[in-house]
């Protein structure tokens, strides 16, 4: 419990930097022009992943799965609390983005997709964040087989890892509003493992 109150302070803090520093946002502006600029070579393509019928399929995969596992386990609340991680998150950029009220990175920053709705926090990371880190918790704790266990558990780090990164590459989000959205994933997490489910 200690963790996660510690864990939500940090969240707090971590905004309220965020909304009151400028020098945020102009480190924000420098760090994506730095990313673009370096991943200037790679096609488009590799970032705009996460904003196609991939990034459905991907949310879909561990959902489906680990629905069917718990509910044949007869394990209700692990398959009600993986299926509620879309909702709460969305939930939770629902409350947030609207109290921030951040705008995105300028228009001459985004490539390809230009958003309209507020930047803080990237819903794209925390929905990834959330349902990915459950995934890695369950292989973790569960999966006796240390080749299939490694292998999801590093699969998943890569995806949550490159979803943020194609956020601050495609420019519709700046490095902070995936840091923030990562804090809040993990304090999500945190809740899940205090309850013990």
């Amino acid at each position: 419990m200690k963790k996660t109150v510690l864990l939500i302070v940090t969240f707090i803090i971590y905004t309220i930097i965020i909304k009151t520093c400028p020098q945020v946002t102009l480190w924000d502006k420098s760090l994506i022009i730095f990313i673009q600029n370096k991943l200037q070579g790679l096609p488009l393509l590799l970032p705009l992943l996460p904003d196609c019928k991939l990034y459905s399929l991907m949310i879909a995969i561990p959902l489906m799965a680990g629905s069917v596992y718990f509910l044949k386990k007869r394990e209700w609340l692990k398959a009600g609390f993986i299926c509620s991680i879309p909702l709460v998150t969305f939930l939770l950029n629902c409350i947030i983005k609207p109290i921030m009220q951040r705008p995105r990175p300028p228009f001459e920053l985004q490539q390809v997709i230009h958003p309209n709705s507020f930047s803080y926090v990237s819903s794209h990371s925390l929905v990834t964040m959330a349902l990915y880190g459950m995934v890695i918790y369950y292989f973790y704790k569960y999966c006796t087989n240390n080749a299939v266990k490694y292998s999801v558990i590093t699969l998943s780090i890569i995806w949550i890892l490159f979803v943020g990164l194609s956020r601050i590459w495609l420019g519709v989000h700046y490095p902070t509003d995936v840091l923030g959205a990562y804090i809040l994933g993990f304090i999500l997490l945190q809740v899940y493992s205090t309850i013990r489910v």
